[in-house]
């Protein structure tokens, strides 16, 4: 039974990110190059959980466990490795708190040699490693990242068929007359506010729509909604007579990510996990809402590859992130 409730609290682990790909590189803090290793070994998670090892985690030691958790849309639609699902999740063991702060993918960066470009290009710009991402996120928030965890987010409508669909609070309706298809046409995807059960094909929309009221802001706060959707489906599940399911789950989840954490660590997360306190998770978007004045962010359009490009800068100055960092440093108090 506790192998079971383990696998479950894996692929929980998995939901929660709504962000993820393949192979499995080393940590992102520091100057480590990464090393691709094959995916996480569920034989080998089970070793660990059953002789009851547990390695700490990174971050344990300064009371703070940073998760960086990046969303791409994935093949066969457009761009598919820009990761516009940028969240750092961020665990406090002593008080069994966790927080989710999002960062918008229009976000201008800065690179070496003074070229810049928006952060959500930075995953793909190189080669599909999440280093050179890291850390410029790591100086735009302050925060030094231990773990990161990238998903396909196409496998998110397989993940949530699995479960057999998610119910979800939708705060505000969505009506996007311009939503993108596979074929490179377009289509009108609309939903009422209020709770609504959706299939796996409704989340993967909800989640990549921006052309409604809000854009992209509105889009970060849906993607925080569905991970705590997924979160209450997932423990939701009975230990024993779902089964299946959680395999499934794993199956999937193991399929299209990429992460550097090890099979020894997982289960030292899921010990933590069991702690958090679900009911109170702080959720933060760093966003640039001209509607809100209290907005960290404005936009501006600049020149990009040679083309007039929509970006987001904080207030203060282009490249100043003191407002983030410091939303970032405070977010449990």
């Amino acid at each position: 039974m506790r192998v079971v409730s383990f696998i479950l609290k894996l692929a929980a682990i998995g939901a929660l990110a709504t962000a993820v790909f393949f192979m499995r590189p080393s940590a992102i803090s520091g100057d480590r190059a990464l090393v691709h290793k094959p995916p996480l070994s569920l034989t080998k998670i089970a070793f660990n959980f059953l002789v009851d090892t547990e390695t700490p985690l990174a971050g344990e030691a300064r009371d703070r466990i940073n998760i960086l958790l990046l969303g791409m849309t994935g093949i066969p639609h457009p761009a598919p490795f820009l990761t516009d699902t940028i969240i750092v999740a961020s665990i406090k063991p002593s008080t069994h708190q966790l927080a989710l702060l999002s960062l918008p993918r229009d976000l201008l960066v800065e690179l070496p040699a003074g070229a810049r470009t928006k952060i959500n290009a930075l995953f793909a710009m190189n080669g599909k490693d999440p280093s050179l991402l890291a850390q410029k996120i790591e100086a735009v928030t302050g925060q030094p990242l231990d773990y990161y965890f990238v998903m396909d987010v196409s496998s998110v409508k397989q993940f949530v068929n699995s479960l057999g669909g998610l119910n979800v609070l939708v705060p505000d309706d969505v009506h996007d007359p311009a939503f993108p298809t596979d074929n490179a046409g377009v289509e009108t995807f609309r939903v009422e506010k209020g709770w609504r059960y959706f299939d796996g094909a409704t989340v993967q929309k909800y989640l990549r729509t921006r052309h409604s009221e809000g854009g992209d802001f509105a889009r970060m706060r849906q993607q925080q909604a569905v991970i705590e959707a997924l979160r209450k489906k997932v423990f939701g599940l009975n230990m024993l007579y779902d089964f299946p399911t959680v395999l499934s789950l794993y199956r999937t989840l193991t399929a299209h990510i990429q992460t550097d954490i090890t099979e020894k660590e997982v289960k030292r997360f899921y010990d933590i996990a069991q702690n958090i306190s679900y009911d109170n998770v702080i959720h933060t978007v760093i966003d640039g809402d001209p509607l809100d004045a209290s907005a960290l962010l404005t936009s501006k359009t600049v020149w990009l590859a040679g083309m007039p490009a929509f970006v987001l800068v904080p207030k203060t100055g282009d490249f100043d992130y003191y407002s983030i960092i410091e939303t970032a440093e405070k977010i449990f108090k």
